[in-house]
């Protein structure tokens, strides 16, 4: 008899056992709010973890540096926008000084605007920046975005910006067989004659900046989508991530309140069979 109750005072010790390590792991979920809080919980599910978790952080720094990119571009064309809009004016000036009929004070006054204007146009040129960087003096070539989580040439773009400086603006011409530019800078509406040949340059100088500018707009817009499908992708691997980590916590609470059931019920029956076996120790002594 004696032995029988050992058995059944191990047999409720296992019981115990069990229902203890049950309960911290059903505590354990409940507080991470993961049904994987360990690796050693669920190794495979727990290694796509690991992956989609890393993914996640490769696309939202994709993302953030096609937003940086982006931001650049939009300081590229607001600086293209104000010299565009200095240029206009600068042909309004030479369409202006073309005029015979005005007279030599007048013109003086244009010729000081225009010197004027072609100076603040190099400004702007100069003052473009983005993080430190100048943007519209030409030298702004062949720098890459990543806008992928792979090494793979489709995942990154290839950003280059027109020059708009004074120096580079203007009408390219054949001399002696030979492709000259005359420049924005090197124009002047002193004469009449001066200022046909600047509205010329100045109308070739229009065409380069709005090609420039068209350039810019076509890349602001392609990030556009490109930003709306790097934060899908991040929002449907996040719920992928979320569907192996979720924790139903109604059917947690209720396992745990069977296991606390099970821990209690096996203690009854340790404390039963200690006190059936101090019980027959008793008679035993007595007789």
């Amino acid at each position: 008899m004696i032995q029988g109750l050992q058995r059944a005072m191990l047999n409720a010790y296992d019981s115990y056992k069990k229902a203890t390590g049950d309960i911290e792991k059903n505590v354990e979920r409940l507080a991470s709010g993961s049904r994987i809080p360990k690796f050693s919980d669920d190794s495979v599910a727990s290694a796509s973890v690991v992956r989609m978790t890393n993914k996640i952080a490769a696309l939202e720094q994709a993302n953030r540096n096609v937003k940086n990119s982006q931001d650049l571009l939009v300081t590229a064309d607001t600086g293209m926008a104000a010299i565009r809009t200095i240029v206009e004016r600068l042909q309004e000036i030479g369409i202006e000084s073309a005029n015979d009929t005005i007279t030599n004070e007048e013109r003086i006054i244009l010729s000081a605007e225009y010197d004027q204007l072609l100076e603040e146009a190099e400004f702007v040129v100069s003052s473009t920046k983005y993080n430190g960087i100048e943007l519209l003096d030409g030298n702004f070539t062949n720098q890459i975005v990543a806008i992928g989580i792979n090494d793979d040439p489709d995942q990154r773009i290839n950003i280059s910006l027109g020059d708009a400086s004074a120096d580079a603006l203007g009408k390219t011409e054949d001399v002696n067989g030979v492709a000259t530019l005359f420049s924005i800078s090197d124009s002047s509406v002193d004469d009449s004659s001066k200022s046909l040949d600047a509205v010329e340059t100045l109308d070739a100088a229009l065409e380069q900046l709005i090609e420039h500018q068209a350039q810019i707009g076509a890349t602001i817009r392609r990030f556009d989508f490109t930003i709306t499908n790097l934060e899908s992708m991040v929002l449907q691997t996040e719920n992928n991530k979320n569907s192996l980590t979720a924790l139903d916590e109604a059917r947690e609470i209720t396992d745990l309140s069977v296991n606390q059931i099970k821990q209690q019920t096996a203690l009854a029956m340790m404390a039963q069979a200690q006190s059936l076996s101090h019980a027959i120790f008793q008679l035993l002594q007595n007789h």
